[in-house]
């Protein structure tokens, strides 16, 4: 009797351990990495160029969560994005060989031995680089979203800057000039609701005139709330008639989601 009753408490007591974990809230870190990951990057495309990689229709769809995004493409003069986000590997510590807009899927990285392995986050393989507008007429912005239209918690993510947008953010080129005294550059992300009404605003400083993200660091977008869409942005540093003039990009690793 007194064995059965153990097993019966022992029993109990799982149960109220797995109740008790299922009713609290439930992290998911999307790491872009695995075999799935693997056939969306732009490596297996095979093009570290974003506009050749999205002329072929490109989406992603994380399976657990369904956080996904897809690309807008404009056909007006040959097919280039408009804004997204897309998955590459490609990572360089060389801006003057990997620098320019045709090898815009670059990462900025310091180590850099493999120029597509060990780019991401912690030394991972895989992230996404956001791709803003050009055209400061055009207003899409890069965006990520929940397929099923339930809203969630994205706690945070880690950030860092591409090659291309380094590049010219320290040395400028023909269309920009580099960063002068007293620029900065800032990103943001806008979260909205099921309904589609804008829940807040998180910002960071991508980079400041001597003082540029070159390696992976945390942006902590939990100040969102509960979200079925957010949209990023990156503004400000020298700007022309036609406005921002440093090329809008930036890479992000490791969406830490909670249900």
């Amino acid at each position: 009797m007194k064995k059965i009753f153990r097993f019966a408490l022992c029993l109990a007591l799982l149960a109220l351990a797995s109740c008790s974990n299922d009713d609290g809230p439930q992290q998911h870190i999307i790491d872009f990495e695995g075999e799935e990951w693997n056939s969306l990057s732009a490596v297996s495309y095979g093009e570290p160029y974003s506009s050749n990689v999205v002329s072929e229709g490109y989406e992603w769809r994380e399976g657990v969560t369904s956080l996904s995004s897809r690309a807008l493409v404009d056909y007006t003069y040959g097919a280039y994005i408009r804004v997204g986000t897309i998955l590459s590997s490609y990572n360089t510590n060389d801006l003057d060989a990997h620098g320019d807009s045709t090898q815009d899927l670059y990462v900025y990285n310091s180590a850099s031995q493999s120029l597509t392995e060990g780019g991401g986050y912690n030394g991972s393989n895989n992230f996404l680089v956001v791709i803003g507008s050009w055209d400061p007429s055009d207003d899409a912005l890069p965006e990520i979203f929940f397929a099923d239209g339930k809203a969630r918690t994205i706690k945070g993510c880690v950030v860092n800057s591409t090659a291309y947008f380094l590049s010219i953010a320290q040395n400028g080129n023909y269309a920009s000039a580099p960063l002068g005294e007293g620029d900065q550059i800032t990103i943001s992300a806008t979260g909205y609701d099921s309904a589609g009404a804008k829940t807040a605003t998180a910002e960071m400083i991508l980079a400041r005139k001597g003082d540029y993200t070159t390696q992976w660091k945390s942006w902590d977008l939990s100040s969102l709330g509960q979200v079925a869409k957010v949209q990023f942005d990156i503004t400000g540093g020298p700007m022309t008639e036609w406005g921002m003039s440093t090329p809008k990009y930036f890479a992000i690793d490791n969406i830490v989601i909670e249900e």
